[in-house]
């Protein structure tokens, strides 16, 4: 099957402020968005049961987990080039003195679709998995949290969902879930959609010769 991205199909990305874009190298399959308030209860003697009186609201955190892998084309820059660039985003700024008031880490934004979150990077996890014989890291799992800055993004909440009918792909000699979603979707991430789809519970054994059904998305 030819490779083919999807109508209206939208690559996520990562922003560091005064810096640099990072295209992510698959979309994510997921990320969650949660929001916090602070509410104290009215004390009055006697009442077992007191109102409870608004006092703040707490920022917005977005927690986040991306697939870095190079062994699937294309990508913008290499694994290690790609997290050094995110784990210098969690360092002051070279040239700022203690105590300034811009003495702070950048802030960095995820974008993908209608949302864009901006926010101070509380936390970022890089889990290398694996290498070329020179030790140079060929796919990380990364994983980072973001608290909101500013006014609280739009559109936070999109949907994916899988509709039969897209196509359908025969297993040749090769073939895995994460390559055929790439040279479907674009997206090698999407792979579970496809295992949904056709009931596939292992995905590392595919029997050669089978139909599999490539589910549509919408977005």
């Amino acid at each position: 099957m030819a490779s083919a991205l999807p109508e209206n199909f939208v690559r996520a990305y990562l922003e560091i402020e005064g810096g640099k874009k990072l295209d992510c190298y698959f979309n994510p399959t997921e990320y969650s968005i949660a929001k916090t308030n602070t509410w104290e209860a009215e004390k009055v003697n006697g009442k077992s049961s007191p109102n409870q009186k608004f006092t703040s609201g707490n920022p917005r955190k977005l927690e986040l987990s991306l697939l870095f892998d190079q062994t699937f084309p294309p990508f913008t820059m290499s694994v290690g080039e790609a997290t050094a660039m995110l784990l210098d985003a969690m360092e002051v700024p070279s040239g700022q003195n203690a105590g300034a008031p811009t003495a702070a880490p950048p802030f960095i934004t995820f974008g993908w679709g209608k949302l864009k979150f901006k926010g101070a990077c509380t936390s970022l996890t890089c889990t290398y998995k694996l290498f070329t014989p020179e030790g140079q890291p060929l796919r990380a799992d990364v994983k980072l949290s973001l608290t909101q800055t500013g006014e609280p993004p739009k559109g936070q909440n999109p949907t994916t969902r899988a509709q039969a009918g897209f196509g359908v792909h025969r297993i040749k000699d090769g073939d895995t879930l994460p390559s055929i979603s790439y040279d479907t979707y674009g997206d090698a991430t999407q792979w579970r959609l496809i295992a949904e789809a056709n009931g596939v519970d292992n995905p590392l054994h595919l029997r050669r010769g089978r139909s599999l059904s490539i589910p549509s998305i919408e977005n």
